[in-house]
């Protein structure tokens, strides 16, 4: 994808509609007359502005997954009860009143429009399918059942009660409902497309393709909903594969990744729940990436303070002599690079003034994409060559973060793109990293779980798909305890039990009380050591 900034300008307005029709839209979300006349473009735009939340960012990863995926621990060090959720499942609620929302009253504006207009504008709704089959598929991914096929059709005659699909279902339907949308992408029509363009399309709006960009990522998507089906239906998932992989149009380059670049206007990291001083690095990731001259060490951390070339990552156990709680010191440790994660973070190089870099959240990549087909080479499920795919994941990572470690404007970060092929070349070959078809998914699954540095939530998809990284892989996380007892890892969000008073009780229970009858979900709705359906 090619970086894209919406204006500035453009954000303040939106964001003053958005706070001055908040109790509008409240009562909008359930009147099933009303239609606002406006651009579809505006409410895709809307559905992805709604994409970062400061309050996921902060309580979701910061506090919670990222230290569990040991990438990074906070400054007092891991505390008993780290692995115990916190302020999270964010992303439940931003599908529903943010992603959603918006997505959906895209085919009732362009339904509302004349006979010519909306044959203009059939790709711009098979655009917004695919966008909201990824958010569905983000929010199921840890919560099992969710409200889909029947929610936010209240305001446009359907019912304010909507059933839960299950889990099983939506993900039927999700790929069903991506494949359509590509196959009417990949159709030409019979009048000139509307698209939303760079006005209002901030993944690919600025390519030179947009439409064929969206292709890529629906297909990227497919197989990558369709890995999740490994354990329940492994048939189902081969055939998913060879459909999509059957099709030519497929990401090729780290110009084809799914992301969302802005400006310091959108995640800022300095002055909002998205700064990310909180985070250090932690020893198992910092050792690994020394041992292995992975060129992304200095992309992800900043060297100990008054070094240029050193860098010494903190204990993730509680346990650990030096998680002494007195906090960590950047004379002793390493931090994140604050910049990467919001480039408004001012740095001491930075003269007390924010530069003014670019953020990104990254949706799905050209490397994860080649992750996904290795190891879908490696288990057999495809004809594909798994060490072709696994060195192309990498190749494609380390220039990801490459690109984007320039553009967040890091200003220690001075390495050329030179340096980093001849860094790139040498790391390939590397004791670990060298493809050994022996530890085949084993090597791909942790090479994912690098390139996740920014997606920590699919690393800890990955990590319960895979089961790596682990403490004996060949990238080893630290053994983390307290007071000597192994502290386990969440698989999925806890979820709380309805009122009885709640509008829709009947199919939120009838949804919850069929997830706990499955014989992995856990001993009761909040036991977060459970496992959706697809983890079991």
């Amino acid at each position: 994808m090619r970086p894209y900034k919406y204006s500035l300008l453009l954000c303040i307005a939106v964001a003053a509609m958005a706070s001055s029709c908040k109790k509008s839209l409240v009562a909008a979300n359930i009147d099933p007359e009303t239609l606002y006349s406006v651009d579809p473009g505006n409410q895709f735009q809307t559905a992805s502005v709604a994409l970062y939340n400061s309050y996921e960012f902060y309580g979701d990863y910061y506090r919670d997954i990222n230290p569990w995926m040991q990438y990074t621990v906070p400054t007092l060090g891991n505390i008993a009860g780290f692995n115990v959720p916190s302020a999270f499942n964010t992303r439940y609620g931003n599908f529903y009143n943010g992603v959603g929302n918006a997505l959906a009253d895209i085919p009732p504006l362009i339904a509302k429009m004349s006979a010519a207009d909306q044959a203009a504008r059939v790709y711009e709704n098979d655009i917004a399918n695919i966008y909201m089959a990824f958010y569905a598929f983000y929010v199921s991914d840890i919560n099992g059942s969710i409200p889909y096929t029947q929610a936010f059709q209240a305001r446009y005659g359907g019912t304010i009660t909507p059933t839960y699909n299950t889990q099983e279902d939506l993900f039927d339907t999700l790929d069903v409902q991506i494949k359509a949308a590509v196959t009417s992408l990949e159709t030409t029509q019979p009048v000139t497309q509307v698209l939303y363009g760079s006005q209002y399309d901030g993944f690919f709006g600025s390519s030179s393709n947009e439409v064929m960009e969206w292709i890529k990522a629906g297909n990227a998507l497919r197989l990558k909903i369709a890995m999740r089906l490994m354990n329940q239906e492994p048939s189902a998932l081969q055939t998913i594969a060879n459909d999509v992989l059957s099709d030519p149009n497929q990401m090729s380059s780290v110009a084809d990744s799914w992301m969302m670049t802005q400006g310091i206007e959108w995640i800022n990291g300095q002055s909002d729940n998205s700064n990310p001083a909180i985070m250090w690095a932690t020893q198992p990731l910092v050792n690994f990436m020394k041992s292995t001259g992975d060129p992304r060490l200095s992309m992800f951390y900043r060297p100990i303070e008054h070094t240029t070339n050193t860098f010494a990552g903190c204990p993730p156990s509680p346990d650990s002599s030096l998680s002494n709680k007195a906090g960590f010191t950047d004379s002793t440790f390493s931090t994140v690079q604050h910049k990467l994660f919001g480039p408004g973070y001012i740095e001491p190089e930075d003269g007390g003034v924010a530069t003014n870099g670019t953020s990104f959240i990254p949706l799905l990549t050209y490397a994860e994409y080649c992750f996904l087909r290795a190891d879908l080479a490696a288990r057999g499920i495809t004809g594909d060559p798994a060490q072709t795919w696994y060195t192309n994941g990498i190749t494609a990572s380390i220039n990801f973060y490459y690109q984007r470690t320039n553009a967040a404007l890091i200003g220690i970060y001075t390495v050329t793109q030179d340096s980093i092929n001849a860094q790139t070349g040498r790391y390939l070959t590397a004791s670990g990293i060298a493809y050994n078809p022996a530890i085949g998914t084993q090597q791909i699954a942790c090479q994912a779980f690098l390139d996740f540095y920014r997606q920590p939530s699919e690393a800890w998809a990955w990590w319960k798909r895979t089961g790596f990284p682990n403490t004996t892989s060949v990238l080893a996380w630290s053994p983390v305890t307290y007071s000597g007892v192994v502290l386990p890892l969440p698989r999925r969000a806890s979820l709380t039990a309805p009122l009885t008073t709640a509008p829709n009780y009947t199919n939120i229970e009838a949804a919850y009380n069929a997830m706990l009858a499955q014989p992995a979900f856990g001993t009761s709705l909040a036991d977060d050591q459970g496992r959706v359906w697809w983890d079991q």
